[in-house]
């Protein structure tokens, strides 16, 4: 087996043993305990939250008087207090009022690991996930309050720079990420930013 293989091995069971739903959470997890990214009490919105292990670890994060709100538009269900899930795309307006509902403060925390279907084609794949990743900054803009912290999920590529820029000029501080669990071979990386500026 190779040491990728054996990689993703390694975080696929660890994953099932400790009742996370991907090896994805693991990612998150590293970003929480290196920048203190969630805190306990924080609201925090997760969008391309499918299968849930996002959600899961921003749950525990903070804690009993925190929320957290999972968004996908492939359905997500967990039993978890502190979280609410909606079905819906991250376009689509209605998602601005049942946000506002929910959220009423707004949040103190915004995930983002959103992806297109894969087509295959680098180029339209990197296009469609800057475009989403742009999508969620967009929405960072209407809920994040000031001093919030934010993490998003990103293709290199062509616009990265395009989107590092507006991220820049949003948040203190802008740290590229790859996580332990990411694949040495994927193209993603995460910025974890700091401190948006208000």
């Amino acid at each position: 087996m190779k040491l990728e293989e054996a990689k993703r091995d390694f975080y696929r069971r660890r994953a099932r043993a400790e009742g996370y739903r991907s090896r994805a959470s693991y990612k998150l997890l590293e970003a929480v305990k290196r920048y203190k990214l969630i805190n306990r009490g924080d609201r925090v919105i997760d969008l391309g939250a499918a299968p849930g292990g996002w959600v899961q670890v921003a749950s525990d994060a903070v804690g009993t008087s925190g929320l957290v709100i999972g968004v996908d538009v492939d359905p997500v269900e967990l039993d978890l207090s502190n979280a609410r899930t909606l079905q819906i795309d991250i376009n689509d307006r209605s998602l601005l009022e049942t946000i506002k509902t929910l959220l009423p403060s707004g949040a103190d925390v915004i995930l983002s690991d959103l992806s297109p279907n894969i087509s295959g084609a680098w180029d339209l794949d990197h296009y469609r996930q800057i475009e989403l990743t742009l999508r969620s900054l967009q929405l960072c803009d209407i809920f994040l309050r000031a001093s919030g912290n934010a993490m998003f999920k990103v293709f290199e590529g062509e616009r990265f720079g395009e989107l590092r820029k507006e991220v820049g000029r949003r948040f203190r501080t802008v740290t590229i990420m790859k996580p332990k669990a990411s694949r040495r071979e994927s193209s993603e990386i995460y910025l974890v930013c700091l401190d948006r500026l208000g």
